[in-house]
């Protein structure tokens, strides 16, 4: 399965400590700060909200360049350490934003960065109405709940929704090193926001189709690492 597509499913990408829209390879990089720099994004909540909303992945990677590269938030946006609702969600950095931005009609005052995506974090009824009023899709995916909306088919971005993978990768661990972890119960928040991975809608529902067989794949490979680093 093409690596690119796991940055659109979650929980499968177990463990890049950086989000990848600050990880691109060099090339990717190279056009992303070109296209940075021809279009002079400031660090505003206005860009910001054009990040979260699908509308610029240029902003997206100036706000992550300057976070994650750079080390220089603007002021009005403050680290926030783990709640108790994203425990275990490996990669996530949240913010509090002392300026709230737009966000397709709704005003947000924290957001959340994790691999490609750009998100808020909301409880499941707001979230909800939300996905709803968005057309948005439930991805055919049975390990976690995920939501669509592809604003370009052919090359994305795509607006979604899904809920914190923490207990579910816990589930995939134990299963692979031959254990049962117990069911997650219904999660109260989902994030809702943009994931800039460019790649198709059709590819993104057979990769989604296939979703719990590379989960598996992907946990037996973290139990044999560990087992042969045991061993060693």
């Amino acid at each position: 399965m093409n690596t690119t597509l796991l940055r659109l499913l979650l929980p499968l990408s177990l463990a890049l400590p950086v989000p990848a829209l600050a990880q691109a390879d060099e090339a990717e990089l190279e056009a992303t700060e070109d296209a940075v720099e021809e279009e002079d994004i400031q660090l505003t909540p206005e860009t910001l909200g054009d990040a979260l909303s699908c509308r610029s992945h240029p902003a997206a990677v100036a706000f992550a360049t300057a976070l994650f590269l750079q080390g220089k938030p603007p002021a009005w946006m403050r680290e926030i350490k783990e709640s108790e609702e994203t425990k275990g969600v490996i990669g996530l950095y949240g913010y509090t934003l002392s300026k709230p931005v737009a966000f397709l009609g709704e005003q947000v005052s924290t957001v959340y960065f994790l691999k490609d995506w750009v998100v808020t974090f909301w409880p499941r009824d707001k979230a909800a109405a939300f996905i709803a009023a968005q057309k948005m899709e439930r991805a055919p995916i049975k390990v976690t709940e995920q939501y669509y909306r592809f604003v370009d088919p052919e090359t994305g971005p795509m607006l979604g929704a899904y809920e914190p993978t923490g207990g579910s990768i816990e589930a995939a661990l134990a299963k692979a090193f031959g254990g049962e972890a117990p069911p997650s119960p219904p999660t109260d928040h989902l994030f809702v926001g943009c994931n800039y991975t460019p790649a198709s809608q059709a590819d993104f529902l057979k990769a989604a189709a296939q979703s719990e067989a590379m989960l598996r794949e992907a946990a037996a490979g973290i139990a044999a690492s560990l087992g042969s680093a045991d061993a060693d």
